[in-house]
C-alpha cells in the first residue's frame, strides 16, 4: 500500500504530432477506456490525467511529475511516446513508464529486441490494455512505488526487460500471462458519460466511438488478424445510444460535423442497424454527424446496402479488397468479397446515387505489375466510386515483420516518415517513420513507381467523381476507366505544363521520401536545412493526397483540358462517321464546362463561394441519371434552346467547409488531411438548380429520400 494514503499520480497520453497539423485528430477514447477502468478499480487511490497534445504533457511532467505514465504506441507516434517517457524519467527517475498499442510484435524474440531499443520504456502491455494497465497500477501500489519490488516478477498482461539488466549482455525478459479479453465491454465505464473526455471537446478533435471489438478474419497484414481478436464483443445498445446523444449535443455547440467509428466491419452485423438509427436521430436533432469515417464489412451485402440506404450521404461504403489475385489472397490468408457480390452492391448503391470505396495494397506477396493492373480494372469496372491504393506497411504484429516471410518473397523495404509525424519537443527533434515494401521477387521497384503513379491518377482523377462525366462518356465508346487512366499517364507529355510538372514532381518525391535505413532518415532530417523543409510542409506529407489536393485546387481546369483533348482524340479514332465529329466536340466541350462549374471553389478556403452558372445545350443531369450508355446528344433540350444551370453550395456544405477549415487550416497540407476526413469528395461539389427552381439538388445522389437530395439555398 502507498504510504500516507497519498494518491498515485498517473498520466495517460495518446499523443499526436502537431507541428504542422494535428495528425491524429480524434478524441483519445483509448486512454479514456483505460482511465475509467482504472478509476473504477482504484477509486481515490489514483489521480488520473489524460493528454493529447505533446506540449501539454511535457509542461505537466516538468511542473508536477507523475508516478506512472502510460503512453499509446502506434506507427505514427511510437518515437514520440518513447521521447516523452525519457522526459518523464528526467524529471522523476522513479517514474514507471508504460506503453501499449498495436505497434508491438507478437513473438517473444522480437518483443525483446523491440524493448531493448526503448530504454525509457519500463513495461509494454499486450493486446487489450484495460486489465494490463490496472495490473501495473496494482503492483505499483502494493510495492509502495519501490521499483525493485515492482519488477521482481512478471505482471500479467505485460512484458518487460528487468530494468537492472537492460544494458547488460544478458537482459532478463519477463512475460506475464496473456489475459482473456473483456467479454462484456460495459465493464469498462464510459469515458464519455463519466465526463473524463469533456476537455477534448475543444473544437479541434473529432469524436471517436467504439460499439464492438473483434474481427472474424485472419488477414496476415493486420494486427486484428490474430486469433485473439476473432470473437466479437459488444458494448450494450443502451450505452452506445447514450454516448451518441451525449456527443451529439456537444458537437452541435462546437460546430463539429464528423464522427470516427472504430468498428472494423461496420454494417456486417444486425446491431449495426440500430447504431445507424441512432445516428440518423441525432443528425435530425443536432445536425451531427454530417459525415462518418468507418470501415464496412466484406460479408452480408444485403445489410450493407440497407445500412447505406438509411444513412444516405453520411458515409461511404468502404470495401477492403487488398488484391484481386486469388494466389495473392491465398498468400496473405484472406478471402475477399466475391466479385459478383461487389458488382451487385455497387450497382445497387449507384442506383441510389451512393458512393462506394475499395482498397488495394501493393506490393503483396505474389502480386505482379500485370496482375495488379488487371485487379485494378476489375475493381473499377465493378462500378466502385473510389479505389485507394496503399503502399504495404511492414507492421509489427504481422507476418511482414518476420525474417523468414520476407526472405520467402524477397522483400526490399525502405523507410519513410509517417506523413507529417515529426516535431521539436523539449529541444529534441523527433521523427516517426514506417518501414514499407517497395519490391518483391515478382514486382520490381520500377513497377512499384508505375503503380504509385497509377495510384495518383486514380485518386486525383477518378476517386470522388471530379471528372466523372468524362469517364461516363468514354465508356460509351468502350474505353474503360482503368484503361483511360493508363492512356493519360502514357500521354502525359501532351498535358498542359502544370500537369506535366505535377506528375513529374510526384514521381521524384516518391523516390526521395524513401530511405535505406532508419539512421539515414534520421540523420538527414536532423540537419537544420532539411528539417526546415519538413517544417514548411515541403516534404514529409502524404504524397497521394498532397498531389490530389494540388491537382484540384491549382490544376483542376488543366486536367479538364487534358481530359477533353485525350478523350476527343480517342473517340474520334473510333468514330468513322465524319459528320458527327463536330457534335462529338460539342458534347465533350459541354462536359468540360459542367466539370469546371461543379468543382468550382472545391477545397479552396479563399475562393468565392457565390453561385456560378452556365448555359447548356444538353440535359447533362438527365444523362447522368440514365444508366443507359447513350450519347449526350440524345438529351438535347427541345427546340435547340439552351438552359441555364446554377451551381451553388448548400447550407450543410458551408457548415462542413467552415468546420474543416477551422480545425485543420487551409494550406496544402491541411487540405491533404481534409480530403481524408470528409465522407466523400462529391459531397462537397456544388449542388445544382435550374433557373426556375428554388431548391438545390445533388448531381449524383437520388432515390434516397427527399431530405437527402434537396437543400435550401446557401444565401
Amino acid at each position: 500500500m502507498l504510504n500516507n494514503n497519498k494518491k498515485l499520480k498517473v498520466y495517460l497520453g495518446d499523443i499526436t504530432h502537431d507541428t504542422i497539423i494535428l495528425v491524429s485528430d480524434v478524441i483519445p477514447i483509448n486512454i479514456g477506456f483505460i482511465g475509467t477502468y482504472m478509476k473504477k478499480i482504484f477509486g481515490d487511490q489514483v489521480d488520473i490525467t489524460l493528454f493529447k497534445y505533446p506540449n501539454d504533457i511535457i509542461k505537466a511532467i516538468k511542473s508536477d511529475p507523475p508516478d506512472v505514465i502510460g503512453l499509446s504506441n502506434y506507427s505514427w507516434n511510437s518515437n514520440l511516446s518513447e521521447h516523452l517517457a525519457s522526459v518523464a524519467k528526467k524529471y522523476n527517475s522513479n517514474v514507471v513508464t508504460i506503453q501499449g498499442g498495436t505497434n508491438f510484435p507478437h513473438d517473444k524474440a522480437t518483443q525483446q529486441s523491440f524493448l531493448s531499443e526503448r530504454l525509457s520504456t519500463d513495461v509494454f502491455t499486450i493486446l487489450e490494455g484495460e486489465k494490463s494497465c490496472s495490473n501495473i497500477i496494482q503492483r505499483v501500489i502494493d510495492s509502495d512505488k519501490n521499483r525493485k519490488k515492482i519488477f521482481e516478477k512478471e505482471i500479467d498482461g505485460c512484458v518487460f526487460i528487468h530494468p537492472d539488466t537492460k544494458n547488460s549482455s544478458t537482459p532478463v525478459f519477463l512475460q506475464g500471462k496473456i489475459l482473456s479479453r473483456i467479454k462484456d465491454l460495459d465493464e469498462i465505464p464510459s469515458p464519455y458519460l463519466t465526463g473524463v473526455l469533456d476537455k477534448f471537446f475543444d473544437g479541434k478533435l473529432a469524436p471517436f466511438i467504439e460499439t464492438n471489438r473483434g474481427c472474424p478474419f485472419t488477414c496476415s497484414f493486420c494486427h486484428t488478424g490474430a486469433d485473439y481478436f476473432h470473437k466479437l464483443n459488444k458494448f450494450s445498445h443502451e450505452r452506445v445510444k447514450a454516448e451518441i446523444e451525449y456527443i451529439a449535443k456537444k458537437s452541435e455547440k462546437l460546430g463539429i460535423t464528423n464522427l470516427h467509428l472504430a468498428d472494423v466491419n461496420f454494417g456486417m452485423y444486425p446491431q449495426d442497424q440500430l447504431v445507424a438509427e441512432m445516428l440518423l436521430e441525432t443528425k435530425k436533432k443536432y445536425k451531427w454527424p454530417q459525415t462518418m469515417m468507418t470501415t464496412t464489412g466484406k460479408n452480408s451485402k444485403e445489410r450493407i446496402i440497407k445500412l447505406t440506404e438509411m444513412l444516405g450521404n453520411i458515409f461511404e461504403v468502404q470495401m477492403s479488397m487488398q488484391s484481386m489475385s486469388e494466389s495473392v489472397l491465398t498468400n496473405i490468408k484472406r478471402s475477399n468479397i466475391k466479385l459478383d457480390h461487389m458488382v451487385e452492391i455497387n450497382k445497387e448503391l449507384n442506383k441510389q446515387g451512393r458512393t462506394t470505396g475499395a482498397e488495394l495494397i501493393v506490393p503483396l506477396p505474389g502480386e505482379t505489375k500485370e496482375s495488379f493492373v488487371e485487379g485494378l480494372n476489375n475493381v473499377i469496372n465493378s462500378n466502385v466510386s473510389r479505389v485507394v491504393i496503399y503502399t504495404l506497411m511492414m507492421l509489427h504484429g504481422t507476418n511482414f515483420k518476420l525474417p523468414a516471410y520476407r526472405e520467402k518473397y524477397e522483400y526490399l523495404t525502405k523507410f519513410r516518415i509517417v506523413p507529417l509525424n515529426f516535431g521539436n519537443y523539449d529541444g529534441e527533434k523527433i521523427f516517426d517513420y514506417e518501414e514499407v515494401g517497395v519490391q518483391t521477387k515478382d514486382l520490381s521497384f520500377e513497377d512499384y513507381l508505375f503503380i504509385r503513379a497509377l495510384a495518383l491518377f486514380a485518386e486525383a482523377l477518378y476517386n470522388g467523381k471530379p471528372f466523372e462525366e468524362f469517364f461516363k462518356y468514354a465508356r460509351i465508346y468502350k474505353i474503360q476507366p482503368a484503361d483511360l487512366l493508363k492512356i493519360l499517364y502514357d500521354n502525359i507529355l501532351e498535358a498542359p505544363k502544370d500537369v506535366q510538372n505535377l506528375v513529374s514532381d510526384f514521381i521524384e518525391e516518391t523516390k526521395s521520401e524513401l530511405w535505406d535505413t532508419e539512421e539515414d532518415l534520421i540523420n538527414f532530417y536532423k540537419q537544420e536545412k532539411n528539417y526546415e523543409k519538413l517544417n514548411r510542409g515541403e516534404v514529409g506529407g502524404n504524397l497521394i493526397y498532397k498531389y490530389k489536393s494540388k491537382s484540384l485546387i491549382k490544376s483542376g481546369s488543366s486536367w479538364i483540358k487534358f481530359l477533353e483533348g485525350q478523350i476527343l482524340k480517342l473517340v474520334l479514332s473510333k468514330q468513322k462517321d465524319l459528320i458527327s465529329h463536330d457534335l462529338i466536340k460539342s458534347e465533350i466541350s459541354e462536359i468540360a464546362q459542367f466539370c469546371n462549374l461543379k468543382i468550382n471553389s472545391l477545397l479552396d478556403a479563399s475562393a468565392n463561394t457565390d453561385p456560378v452558372k452556365g448555359n447548356f445545350e444538353f440535359d447533362i443531369l438527365k444523362w447522368i441519371e440514365d444508366e443507359n450508355q447513350n450519347r449526350l446528344n440524345f438529351y438535347k433540350f427541345e427546340n435547340n434552346k439552351k438552359q441555364e444551370l446554377f451551381f451553388e453550395f448548400s447550407t450543410d456544405q458551408i457548415l462542413v467547409r467552415n468546420d474543416v477549415f477551422k480545425r485543420y487550416g487551409s494550406d496544402l497540407n491541411a487540405v491533404s488531411k481534409i480530403v481524408t476526413r470528409i465522407d466523400s469528395l462529391e459531397s462537397q461539389f456544388r449542388k445544382v438548380r435550374t433557373k426556375n427552381e428554388n431548391l438545390l439538388r445533388d448531381i449524383y445522389q437520388k432515390k434516397i429520400g427527399d431530405t437527402n437530395i434537396r437543400y435550401t439555398l446557401s444565401g
